[in-house]
């Protein structure tokens, strides 16, 4: 079998929200010329992540769309749930409890769960899928931000 050299990157989100967390992480995608899919839980998820991006830096706007809205087809940061099709992006980020398998990992470049450290339905999610990918071979980084920036703390 092919190795999967696709990384899932786990970020445990202390010090902000995920939604405050999400603008920086797309900055940098941006920069590597990445297209992404955020994906939700919900309609409300979504709501929230949009919003976050709209207000994050009103000096450096970042491109992006709901999918199924009027620009949905458009733009390189789409936001959407697991029921939409992401398969396009080169960067899966999943965030606060919705999943990824295993199986669609190699699909991307690079996939990242965000969870955030109040919740702990997420923190389980993120335990529970950490140890998946772990028994699967795929490879896996924890980074923490408790010092305030993000830092790798553990890789599997």
């Amino acid at each position: 079998s092919v190795a999967n050299l696709s990384e899932v990157y786990f970020y445990h989100v202390t010090k902000q929200t995920v939604a405050s967390a999400l603008p920086q992480l797309l900055a940098k995608s941006i920069d590597v010329g990445w297209t992404v899919f955020i994906r939700g839980k919900d309609q409300a998820s979504l709501k929230l992540f949009d919003d976050a991006i709209w207000t994050a830096q009103p000096e450096s706007f970042i491109p992006h769309a709901v999918i199924g809205s009027q620009n949905g087809n458009k733009c390189d940061i789409l936001l959407g749930t697991e029921e939409n099709d992401s398969s396009n992006s080169d960067f899966l980020i999943s965030a606060n409890g919705a999943l990824i398998s295993g199986e669609e990992i190699s699909r991307y470049k690079r996939c990242a769960l965000l969870f955030d450290d109040k919740n702990l339905d997420e923190m389980n999610i993120a335990r529970e899928q950490w140890i998946e990918f772990t028994k699967a071979d795929i490879r896996a980084k924890y980074w923490s931000q408790e010092t305030g920036v993000w830092s790798l703390k553990r890789e599997n």
